[in-house]
């Protein structure tokens, strides 16, 4: 064919590209476990098991159809609740500073996000005769560099 007419071959290809788009998601087996496990250490004691799980949800993330990775994001922004632990909202933040970082934050999500980074920055908790909260706030001011950046 010359430039600019299709052929049976191009067209086939086209049309199979609009049947993959149409389709579930092939996502391979065991992708869902690793996500699941990854949000579950965001949420432990250590700060480089939060640091690493956020991470690793990031590079994750970046494999998905962008779909799939706001599903993510909102599994992430389940974390920011009142009765979660200190630990949790810093790994919450963590992770979603390396999704903006990465691009992967929509910005469709901005609105749901910014109250939890904002909640955030002023995170404090009294426990006996001292207050816990200093590395979220870092970290939600982590966030608000990645979403600047």
């Amino acid at each position: 064919t010359t430039p600019g007419e299709e052929g049976p071959a191009a067209a086939a290809v086209e049309e199979e590209e609009e049947e993959e788009v149409e389709e579930d998601w092939d996502i391979p087996e065991g992708v869902e476990e690793v996500i699941e496990a990854l949000l579950m250490a965001l949420r432990d004691k250590d700060t480089v098991v939060r640091w690493s799980a956020a991470k690793g949800l990031g590079r994750v993330t970046a494999r998905l159809p962008a779909e799939l990775g706001d599903e993510v994001v909102g599994s992430i922004l389940e974390c920011f609740t009142p009765n979660e632990s200190d630990s949790t909202w810093h790994g919450a933040c963590l992770a979603l500073a390396e999704l903006a970082r990465r691009g992967l934050l929509l910005p469709a999500r901005l609105p749901d996000a910014v109250p939890h980074v904002a909640a955030a920055l002023n995170y404090d908790v009294r426990r006996g005769p001292h207050s816990v909260g200093a590395h979220v706030r870092d970290a939600a001011a982590y966030v608000c560099w990645a979403f600047a950046r």
